[in-house]
């Protein structure tokens, strides 16, 4: 003859209760991080390096007369170009998940602070190629649709034998000279960020007693 069953449940220790809710809480949260969309720059990027290069690259030829003053060509580094700039630089240094977090940090950082272009140029007289001196020859700067103008928090010049540099920027060739200019996120009375959501272009103008030029970057077609 078989012993009965015990039906009767056994009671549940506080531990037991306490992992439980700790597992419902875990997945709570991981569903609510699911469903955060992440930044621009986070998105995996859906072109190659070089596609998206040209995509935010624009060129100039300055001229006075039939007489040559200035070539300038420019990178706009928007969320877009900044995530397959990390993407490729990723994949060429084979960086870990957390160096890639930390490039993706820098530039995350550096996006939300500032309008970034990476800026070759060449003239005829190097002289005239002073873009990061305070009495430069010229002017640049950064305007909108909406009438808002903008003037560089800093022009850096780069080091014309960094090998990287002129990977990632192939038009950078040895008769130009390199910079990084950074121009602010928000004009002095502006209370949206330049470009927000109803900017249609931006454009880089550089401007001086040698010529005028500008480069135009439609947002919004």
């Amino acid at each position: 003859m078989k012993a009965p069953v015990n039906l009767k449940k056994k009671p549940v220790s506080p531990f037991q209760r306490g992992f439980a809710l700790l597992l419902l809480i875990l997945v709570l949260l991981s569903g609510c991080a699911a469903k955060k969309a992440p930044s621009p720059i986070e998105k995996p990027p859906q072109k190659g390096y070089r596609e998206v290069l040209n995509k935010w690259t624009r060129g100039k030829k300055v001229f006075e007369g039939m007489e040559s003053r200035l070539y300038f060509t420019a990178t706009y580094k928007d969320p877009e170009f900044r995530a397959a700039y990390i993407d490729r630089y990723a994949q060429s240094y084979q960086l870990g998940d957390e160096m890639r977090k930390a490039l993706l940090d820098r530039e995350t950082e550096q996006s939300e602070k500032f309008n970034e272009f990476f800026f070759a140029a060449y003239t005829p007289d190097q002289n005239w190629n002073d873009f990061d001196r305070t009495n430069s020859v010229w002017k640049l700067y950064l305007e909108d649709n909406a009438g808002s103008r903008l003037t560089p928090v800093s022009i850096t010049k780069v080091d014309p034998s960094d090998q990287l540099i002129r990977e990632f920027f192939p038009y950078f060739d040895m008769w130009s000279s390199g910079y990084i200019v950074k121009f602010p996120k928000y004009s002095e009375a502006g209370q949206e960020p330049i470009p927000s959501a109803n900017t249609s272009y931006l454009k880089l103008v550089v401007t001086g007693v040698l010529g005028k030029g500008e480069l135009e970057w439609r947002l919004k077609e």
